[in-house]
């Protein structure tokens, strides 16, 4: 497996991927398309034999940054991709002279909960009844 940084080509794929995950963002390619040509976005891919099989989208600023999308194939869940894209983003960030990131991760999504917590973040807060099925978001951080 390798990461590379995304580029405009990958949104068509990114939105497949990102439409069968159920909790992430579900952006459309447009919406890719349109995060891929911001400069203050972060996209990495994980690629696997030449698929991409995940993606990590970080946006900020000023050392400020926000986790804002990841999502692992199916196929692929449990095999460590998804820490992997965490940590790369984390290391490109703290190059950068980042200084904190934040998330939000809903309260029923518990494996990606335990993934934030392995890579270090912790619950800064809560958010009450945020996402569309009413379940809350919890608000992680970690200082880099």
């Amino acid at each position: 497996m390798k990461i590379i940084a995304a580029v405009p080509a990958c949104a068509q794929v990114l939105a497949q991927l990102d439409e069968k995950r159920p909790f992430s963002a579900h952006w459309s390619v447009q919406a890719w398309q349109g995060e891929l040509a911001q400069t203050a976005a972060h996209i990495w891919c994980a690629k696997d034999r030449g698929k991409l099989v995940g993606f990590i989208a970080v946006r900020g600023a000023a050392g400020q940054y926000e986790l804002l999308n990841l999502a692992v194939a199916e196929s692929q869940s449990r095999r460590g991709i998804g820490f992997s894209l965490v940590q790369r983003a984390l290391q490109e960030l703290q190059q950068t002279g980042a200084e904190r990131i934040t998330l939000e991760v809903s309260t029923a999504n518990l494996p990606a909960q335990a993934l934030y917590q392995k890579a270090g973040f912790s619950v800064w807060g809560i958010r009450k009844h945020f996402y569309a099925d009413g379940s809350d978001a919890l608000i992680m951080g970690k200082d880099l």
